[in-house]
């Protein structure tokens, strides 16, 4: 499995990847509105062209992406997808550590959130090294854990 930066031209497989990824988040907040399902290609193009993305190829096929949107010192870690008959092999935890490393010396922290009721999403994320940091809800009334990850401690 390579990982590298995407491309515009990826835009549309990523794009499919991640609606592929977030329908089963979908059905188990019982909302086909949220975030990722939303987005559209446009969104896509903006986001690699202003954000660190991140795309996972096994041979030609994009199988995952994850992206960082920069703050200052810290990074917002967000769409982490993998596709549906690709995940659980490590995939997602590979991304999430190149996404660690992408991210610029300037950076200190990142952050990031997921549903309340992804059980597994938040374990999976602690075991990466990010902690709870608090919780709330997005527009829709959808409950979320906020958790973020020290990269690199303050001078």
């Amino acid at each position: 499995m390579l990982i590298r930066r995407a491309l515009d031209g990826d835009a549309g497989e990523l794009l499919t990847v991640q609606r592929a990824a977030f329908v089963a988040e979908a059905q188990r907040y019982g909302d086909p509105f949220l975030p990722p399902l939303r987005e559209d290609l446009d969104g896509v193009r903006a986001a690699i062209a202003s954000q660190v993305v991140l795309v996972a190829l096994e041979a030609t096929r994009l199988v995952g992406s994850v992206r960082v949107r920069l703050d200052g010192r810290v990074g917002h870690v967000g769409r982490l997808a993998v596709a549906p008959d690709r995940q659980r092999l490590g995939i997602g935890t590979r991304l999430l550590a190149a996404v660690e490393e992408a991210a610029p010396q300037e950076v200190r922290e990142l952050r990031l959130f997921t549903g309340a009721d992804s059980a597994e999403t938040v374990t999976r994320y602690g075991r990466a090294g990010y902690v709870r940091t608090g919780q709330g809800e997005d527009d829709r009334g959808v409950r979320l854990v906020h958790l973020a990850k020290v990269l690199r401690p303050p001078a």
